[in-house]
């Protein structure tokens, strides 16, 4: 099946997740059913598909997840002046460590552990050239920054100088200037503490979709997996075709510059931010990862579209549980990469 381009946000909704609810003989035996509900927070749509066995308690379950997502969001969104996120980055430079909330150390803690699997091509501290990013990318007509303004961006960044310690969950940024976003990482921790608050209810058989990225916890009664779908570019034929993918217990994460893009004298950039240069990546790569971890699933799948595939895969070799699927325009063609385990995941 090939999908208008224009159509793209629909898959990254992957909804193939919602196959007919009546299919299997054995989930219409069942005592639970099937519910989603679905709100808007941290700038995408955030649906939960649950299976339950009464119109209360699903919906109290997903209640209470929109509310943790929520209370997240105000803890680490770089958009809220007064979130926790916010407020760490103003001590940038004081020389002092300032005591975090748990949500706050935990995402901070996974975030610096990827970056060093990354050698910092995923940097929470890259936060001034991200709104600086953000801004160019708004524009009618964008202009690139002129090189001592990329410069001075740089300067202000460095994940090396985000220092924690675990003894007293405390943090400090030891650069002046220097601001925090999370955009490449906080779904998927507020997506994995959302489905925890699922099953707190009693609900095993539940799942997060944030704006495409997928976490799921056990699969719908009388079935073995959920599946879901996600775009494969195919140029040649005007649009992009699916990969479908048969999870449980997982998480999948996809990011990518081929499609969310802008052009600049003729060039294309990412909507994802290259630390090293301030800009957004030149490369088109796509790139899914399937793993057990929706905190460090969201964050790889960024640092991979930064990556040469082959890299990309040797890096997610030695990540237990971890798998990838990458795609990469070369010379107007589509070229695919998997890690050994991919397949695995892949349908029939």
């Amino acid at each position: 099946m090939v999908i208008p381009k224009s159509s793209l946000q629909l898959l990254l909704s992957l909804f193939y997740l919602w196959l007919t609810l009546a299919e299997g003989p054995n989930v219409s035996a069942q005592t639970v059913k099937p519910y989603t509900f679905e709100e808007h927070h941290m700038g995408t749509l955030f649906k939960i598909t649950l299976y339950a066995e009464s119109d209360s308690v699903a919906e109290l379950a997903a209640s209470n997840a929109f509310q943790e997502i929520e209370r997240l969001n105000n803890i680490m969104s770089d958009y809220l002046p007064e979130s926790e996120l916010n407020q760490f980055s103003q001590t940038s430079g004081s020389g002092k460590f300032v005591r975090l909330s748990e949500p706050l150390f935990e995402i901070l803690s996974q975030a610096q552990w990827i970056s060093y699997q990354t050698g910092g091509l995923f940097d929470v501290t890259v936060g001034a050239m991200s709104k600086a990013w953000r801004e160019l990318r708004s524009q009618p007509v964008p202009v690139l920054p002129a090189p001592e303004d990329l410069d001075a961006l740089i300067r202000r960044s460095g994940y090396r100088h985000l220092v924690l310690r675990h003894d007293t969950q405390s943090g400090m940024l030891e650069k002046p200037g220097m601001e925090l976003d999370l955009g490449g990482i906080a779904k998927g921790y507020a997506s994995a503490r959302a489905l925890e608050t699922v099953q707190s209810f009693g609900i095993s058989s539940a799942l997060i979709d944030a704006g495409g990225d997928i976490t799921a916890g056990n699969p719908p009664p009388g079935r073995t997996s959920w599946s879901v779908a996600v775009p494969k570019p195919a140029p040649a034929a005007g649009g992009i075709d699916l990969v479908r993918l048969q999870v449980n217990n997982a998480t999948v994460a996809t990011s990518g510059g081929l499609f969310q893009y802008i052009e600049i004298d003729g060039k294309r950039y990412s909507h994802i931010l290259h630390p090293e240069t301030g800009l957004g990546a030149d490369q088109q790569i796509q790139a899914t990862v399937i793993g057990s971890s929706a905190t460090k699933t969201d964050a790889l799948a960024s640092a991979l579209t930064l990556m040469d595939p082959e890299e990309g895969l040797r890096l997610i070799g030695h990540i237990p549980d971890t798998e990838a699927i990458l795609f990469k325009l070369v010379d107007g063609e589509i070229k695919e990469w998997r890690s050994p385990g991919a397949d695995r995941f892949l349908s029939e």
